[in-house]
C-alpha cells in the first residue's frame, strides 16, 4: 500500500501542513510507503515533500486531497482514477474580506467553486469536524465521515524560551488569542473586550494576539487604528507577528486565559492547544467551536463586551472555577487522542 497526500502549500507551523506531517510519519512508523506532494513548500521542508511539477503518477497509490483553498489540484483529482481520498478543512466564506481585500474576496469564491465541482469525485470524503462534515453532505459528496485534525501533542511539550516567557510575565493578567490576523477572527471584538475590562475591572491586563500579521495588512492596520483609538498601548494589547516555537510555546506556558470571538472556525486548533496546556478557555460559538472544546471552555453567543468581560474575570478570579475548567481541559485531551487515533484513519484507508 503507497498513500500520497497532495496540498496546496506545505508550510511548518500550519495546521494543515503539520497534520499531513504527521499522518507521512505515522505511516512511515508502519512501514506504510508514503509521499507529500505540494505546489510549494518550505525551504525546510524539501527532502520530505515532491514538488507537483515533479511528481511522477503513481497508479496504484491511495491519493488524499487535503482541500482548503482553489488550486491546480482541483483539475488534476478530477482527472484521476483509482483510490482518491478528500481531508476538507473549510473556507473562510468570502463576505469576510469584502471590505479588506478584492483578491481573497474572488480567492475563497473560487474555493468554493472548486469544492462544488469536486462533489463525486471521491471514495471517502473526510471532514475534520462534523460541522466541515456536514457541509460536504449538503453538497452531495458521498461516504463523508468525520476523522478530526490530526495533530502531534508531543510538539507541545517541547523547550520554551525562558526568556520570552519572562518578558512578558508580570502583574498583569494576559489574555491570549493566536490564529491568523484574518477578518473572521475578528481581533477588534478582542480589543473591545480588553477595553472595558481594563476600564471597568482591572487596569492590570494584557491582550497577546500571536500570528502572522503581514497575510492581509489592511486589516492589521485597522485593528491597530482601533486600539489607538481606545487608548490601548502596545503594552496593553500586543502583537507578536509569527513567532518561532520557542517562543510560541512560551506564550502558552505564561497565558491567564485563553479568549476567541472567531466568527467561522472549521476546528480551530487553539482551542486544543489551550486545553493541551490546561489554559482556560472562553470562547464565542461559531462553526466547530463547541464540538472542538467539547465542555472544556465557556461557551457564549453575545458578544456584549461587559458580558465577555466579566467571563474572562470570573475565568481567572474564581478559583474553582478554573480548575474545573483546567480538569476538563485535561480530560478533552484524553479524549481527542482517542478520536485522533491515526490507527483508525489508516482502517479506512484499507478499506477503500
Amino acid at each position: 500500500m503507497t498513500v500520497e497526500q497532495f496540498l496546496p502549500a506545505l508550510h511548518y507551523g500550519d495546521a494543515i501542513g503539520n497534520s499531513a506531517l504527521a499522518l507521512h510519519r505515522f505511516l512511515h512508523g508502519r512501514g506504510i510507503e508514503s509521499r507529500l506532494v505540494a505546489i510549494t513548500c518550505d525551504e525546510s521542508l524539501h527532502d520530505q515533500t515532491v514538488l507537483f511539477n515533479d511528481y511522477c503518477l503513481d497508479a496504484k497509490s491511495v491519493k488524499i486531497m487535503h482541500f482548503a483553498v482553489a488550486s491546480q489540484l482541483t483539475d488534476f483529482f478530477l482527472g484521476l482514477k483509482g483510490k482518491k481520498v478528500m481531508i476538507y478543512h473549510n473556507i473562510t466564506p468570502a463576505n469576510f474580506f469584502f471590505d479588506f481585500s478584492e483578491f481573497l474576496t474572488r480567492f475563497t469564491s473560487a474555493g468554493r467553486e472548486h469544492l462544488q465541482r469536486l462533489h463525486d469525485c471521491f471514495d471517502l470524503s473526510l471532514g475534520d469536524s462534523t460541522y466541515n462534515a456536514n457541509e460536504l453532505r449538503e453538497l452531495g459528496f458521498a461516504n463523508v465521515q468525520v476523522f478530526p485534525l490530526l495533530v502531534n501533542l508531543d510538539d507541545y511539550g517541547g523547550e520554551y524560551s525562558r526568556s520570552y516567557l519572562h518578558l512578558l510575565k508580570n502583574e498583569r493578567k494576559n489574555i491570549v488569542f493566536t490564529g491568523r490576523i484574518m477578518p473572521n477572527k475578528k481581533i477588534e471584538d478582542l480589543i473591545k473586550v480588553v477595553f472595558f475590562y481594563k476600564k471597568y475591572i482591572s487596569p492590570a491586563v494584557r491582550l497577546i494576539v500571536v500570528g502572522n500579521t503581514k497575510t492581509l495588512p489592511k486589516y492589521y492596520l485597522a485593528v491597530q487604528d482601533l486600539a489607538a483609538r481606545f487608548y490601548l498601548t502596545a503594552e496593553d494589547v500586543f502583537f507578536t507577528g509569527h513567532l518561532p516555537a520557542d517562543e510560541f510555546l512560551a506564550v502558552y506556558r505564561m497565558a491567564d486565559v485563553f479568549l476567541s470571538m472567531s466568527e467561522h472556525e472549521g476546528f480551530c486548533l487553539p482551542l486544543l492547544e489551550s486545553c493541551y496546556f490546561r489554559l482556560p478557555v472562553v470562547a464565542f460559538e461559531a462553526g466547530a467551536v463547541a464540538e472542538t472544546l467539547d465542555g472544556a471552555g465557556i461557551l457564549f453567543n453575545d458578544k456584549n463586551s461587559a458580558l465577555v468581560a466579566g467571563l474572562v474575570e470570573q475565568t481567572l478570579e474564581n478559583k474553582p472555577l478554573r480548575r474545573q475548567l483546567q480538569a476538563r481541559a485535561g480530560a478533552r485531551i484524553e479524549s481527542y487522542r482517542r478520536q485522533a487515533d491515526p490507527e483508525t484513519l489508516l482502517t479506512m484507508l484499507r478499506q477503500l
